[in-house]
């Protein structure tokens, strides 16, 4: 298999998904928001961060498009951009259990 049949025009795409996952914390973001839309001050008594490192993590997710903001006045609420997302949480821990049987 030469390099040419190894590419995907969304290689680009799964590692910015795979780094936006390299944080336990924005794993733990996404495992709260699969329960449902929540806003960022919600989010924040979770986690041993104040609000500026949630919006961090918040904006990583974003940005590799696994969450999207609504607004609602002053405040922005978080949901998962697709139920895909959460499909993917569960692959991803389905495989480390069965890596630690």
């Amino acid at each position: 298999m030469d390099n040419n049949e190894m590419r995907s025009p969304f290689d680009e795409r799964i590692a910015e998904v795979g780094q936006a996952l390299a944080h336990p914390y924005r794993i733990q973001i996404l495992r709260l928001l699969s329960k449902g839309e929540l806003c960022g001050c919600e989010i924040v008594p979770h986690f041993q961060l104040d609000q500026s490192g949630i919006s961090r993590h918040l904006n990583a997710l974003r940005r590799a498009r696994l969450i999207t903001p609504r607004r609602d006045g002053v405040r922005v609420y978080w949901h998962l951009s697709s139920s895909k997302v959460k499909d993917l949480l569960q692959l991803l821990e389905a495989k480390m259990r069965e890596n630690n049987e």
